[in-house]
């Protein structure tokens, strides 16, 4: 590619007594873990700094005051930018081998040709400055290429990732003709600076108003079925919301009393496995014992034999020598024979006696377990019994109560949904109106000469990028035969004969993903400009929260591991993607990637982004 590629390093979120750090690498990057812990708020945060004009407002974001984010566009070309989370301009700061330099103050507002404005600067860097894009077909102006008509092709939201529309494109058909020619800048490296603005005929809006109309009459004759004013449904949107906050603390409650009383019922049946246990290895040591027991019998005999023998030998009368077998008359008395009877009597004796120490202590022993055995068989029948009251406590009363309580806070949250379904109904019928509003004065105004000026993608070049996104799908194992080509009327791509935005959201977000990394993949094949980089929020939507039959058919087969598979292969180096998702990645690849996991689990890994 043309120009440098952006590769994100850091993002790190300010407060007075704390910080939190997001570290990226390069090639694919996975945030993945358990949801509300911010994965999406980072995106929106990334996007944020790359000039984005506010951040979503969330609870935990509230003790931090600003962001830094660290990018480089090669490894001696390296930056960081600061800015408050509540808005406004930036701080730029080059970053060298002996630290930060000396910092510079970059506007949020783009300026065509300038770079003291965070766009300008990124545009420069990447070889899209002074770039112009069509901005009305009829009039055929156009306006300044700024940063922001990027972001929304390489940082993909959860919501845009599943429309149901075209990716290039925004719902604002106002703003429709600058993201085409957006995506045709990229594809061919052509900007529309050539265009010169004609006086054009004001067109037509009589169909766009008749359409408009019927939607406003559907639209108002649901609204009259409902019964219900805004205001009214806005004060119960804030009660339903009261309710819910009062009946999750008393969830919290009941699950922290339940959490406490299976803590107790673990407690106590461990403690019973303790006495088991002990029980066991008493009985074993028992057996051994027993077995020693008979030993010592058998020694006792043998050492009461030679004692009793030798003494007979020595003192009574003659008889066989105990130690060698001669008879009386062959024995010699005067003579020193080969064994002193004496000593071995003495030394027999010695040892029945300590036999007999060690038999007095081995039954005191003995005694001592079964003693020992009586105290847990007591212990253990006390445990279990407690046991046993704490687990029925847990299934008869306890369990109950935390099951209501879910229950009912369930159904707070379907009737809160419900009313914030009718709400907005209501702002849907207000955009609606103020739409309506524009096309009649846009009838009114003076009638204009029309320009001619064609719009669209260039057929070669999206010939081309529908290859590569056939590719990337054939690639990921994607159900069919992968046949993609632009439709220049929907302006989107039709796959296999049918219209992408027709599938359901799990495939729309998977072929969403790859229309993005088909035009990265395509402006670096072609030596184009890119930012080079790519950051999309549950492309694997299908995966776990899968919408009809063809979501549910994707479950079935390999894809997520050829995704990742290709990732990692394709964009280890060149490029950086970033990945978002609910769940792990297979754990095959988590030596090839870099993996951040969000467990909300306080006493596991990391609990979320702050």
């Amino acid at each position: 590619m043309t120009g440098n590629s952006i590769h994100l390093e850091q993002i790190e979120f300010l407060g007075p007594d704390r910080e939190r750090v997001i570290e990226f690498a390069e090639g694919v990057n996975v945030i993945c873990g358990a949801s509300d812990t911010g994965k999406s708020f980072l995106a929106e945060a990334i996007d944020f700094m790359f000039g984005g004009s506010t951040l979503r407002e969330i609870s935990e974001r509230v003790p931090y005051a600003s962001a830094n984010m660290s990018f480089n566009f090669g490894a001696s070309d390296r930056w960081k930018v600061k800015r408050a989370l509540a808005g406004g301009n930036f701080e730029l700061v080059p970053v060298t081998a002996d630290g930060d330099g000396v910092s510079a103050k970059l506007k949020q507002q783009h300026a065509h040709g300038r770079t003291d404005n965070i766009s300008g600067f990124l545009l420069d860097k990447i070889g899209l400055l002074d770039k112009r894009i069509l901005k009305s077909k009829t009039k055929g102006t156009t306006q300044s290429l700024s940063f922001r008509n990027l972001a929304r092709l390489i940082i993909i939201q959860e919501g845009e990732i599943q429309h149901a529309g075209s990716p290039f494109l925004t719902q604002n058909v106002v703003a429709n003709p600058a993201e085409l020619a957006t995506v045709k800048l990229l594809l061919t490296g052509v900007d529309d600076s050539a265009i010169v603005a004609t006086l054009v005929e004001s067109p037509d809006n009589a169909r766009q108003l008749a359409l408009i109309d019927e939607i406003i009459s559907d639209l108002s004759s649901e609204i009259s079925d409902m019964g219900h004013e805004k205001p009214e449904l806005l004060e119960q949107v804030e009660k339903l919301q009261s309710t819910l906050d009062a009946q999750r603390t008393s969830m919290q409650s009941v699950q922290g009393e339940l959490d406490q009383k299976i803590e107790r019922r673990k407690e106590l049946y461990n403690e019973c496995l303790g006495y088991q246990n002990r029980h066991s290895e008493i009985i074993d040591l028992l057996a051994r014992f027993d077995l020693l027991q008979t030993h010592y019998a058998v020694d006792k005999e043998r050492l009461t034999a030679i004692q009793e023998s030798g003494s007979m030998f020595a003192h009574i009368a003659q008889a066989a020598c105990p130690l060698c077998g001669a008879k009386p008359d062959h024995q010699h008395l005067a003579e020193e024979c080969e064994g002193d009877v004496d000593a071995i009597v003495n030394a027999a004796s010695a040892e029945l006696a300590k036999i007999n120490q060690l038999l007095l202590e081995l039954q005191q022993t003995v005694t001592d377990l079964h003693r020992e055995t009586d105290g847990i068989t007591s212990s253990w029948s006390e445990k279990h019994a407690l046991f046993q009251e704490a687990d029925a406590e847990i299934r008869s009363s306890i369990s109950p109560l935390v099951v209501e309580a879910r229950s009912q806070f369930s159904e707070v949250v379907e009737k809160r949904a419900e009313v914030q379904a009718a709400i907005d109904m209501f702002d849907r019928l207000e955009k609606l109106q103020e739409r309506r509003q524009t096309l009649i004065d846009e009838d009114q105004a003076d009638a204009l000469e029309s320009s001619g000026v064609e719009t669209g993608l260039p057929e070669a070049s999206s010939h081309a990028l529908s290859m590569t996104i056939s590719r990337i799908l054939r690639a990921w194992h994607f159900p069919g035969d992968c046949h993609v080509h632009f439709d220049k009327q929907k302006r989107d791509f039709v796959i296999d004969g049918k219209p992408r935005g027709s599938r359901g959201k799990g495939l729309r977000a998977i072929t969403h993903a790859a229309v993005t990394l088909g035009l990265m993949e395509y402006c670096r094949e072609q030596s184009l400009p890119h930012p080079g980089f790519v950051m999309m929020d549950s492309p694997l939507l299908a995966y776990f929260e899968p919408e009809g039959e063809d979501d549910l058919a994707l479950q079935g087969t390999d894809l997520k591991e050829r995704f990742y598979e290709y990732l990692v292969q394709q964009h280890s180096r060149d490029s950086q993607v970033i990945i978002i998702e609910n769940q792990h990645p297979p754990a095959k690849f988590d030596d090839q990637l870099s993996l951040t996991v969000f467990t909300r689990n306080p006493a596991e890994g990391r609990f979320g982004l702050l």
